[in-house]
């Protein structure tokens, strides 16, 4: 009975492992999934006017560095969606540390308005469960405070 147990649980394993990176996250029993970086809704300003048209990148790092962008819109607002990863690793006993930054392009100015190592594999752990809503104004300076573990360093106020 044992042995049977244990074909299965590895059958099931290297099921898991061969399974596309597509499909793999969407799964409903999927130990491996990982939310790399939650669901993010932001306002900006420069000098209290919206920031409009500027591109914004998200930047996450946990198996490999990966980004992707958005533009503002006449209001300064932008969404990203959340982002979800799967890795045999998360099934291993070692420490989950995911690099995060969003960054505004505005001409030829960058600025750095969010910096976070996630801990946690939960869909808005960044924030200790809540959503991640921002309101930045970008002549602020960027302040460091702890949350969920680590140290996030902003200039963005949350809602």
């Amino acid at each position: 009975m044992r042995n049977l147990l244990a074909a299965r649980m590895t059958a099931l394993l290297v099921a898991l492992t061969i399974v596309s990176p597509e499909v793999l996250p969407m799964s409903l029993l999927n130990p491996m999934k990982v939310c790399v970086f939650s669901a993010v809704k932001a306002r900006l300003t420069k000098n209290g006017e919206p920031l409009k048209g500027a591109t914004v990148i998200r930047r996450w790092e946990w198996q490999q560095a990966r980004e992707d962008r958005t533009t503002t819109d006449d209001e300064g607002s932008f969404t990203f969606p959340a982002v979800f990863e799967s890795s045999v690793t998360r099934l291993l006993p070692v420490e989950l540390v995911i690099g995060q930054a969003l960054e505004v392009v505005n001409g030829d100015e960058k600025t750095l308005i969010w910096s976070f190592a996630k801990r946690k594999p939960e869909e808005n752990s960044e924030l200790k469960g809540r959503s991640i809503i921002l309101r930045c104004e970008l002549t602020e300076e960027r302040k460091a405070r702890r949350e969920s573990g680590a140290i996030l360093s902003t200039m963005c106020h949350l809602e």
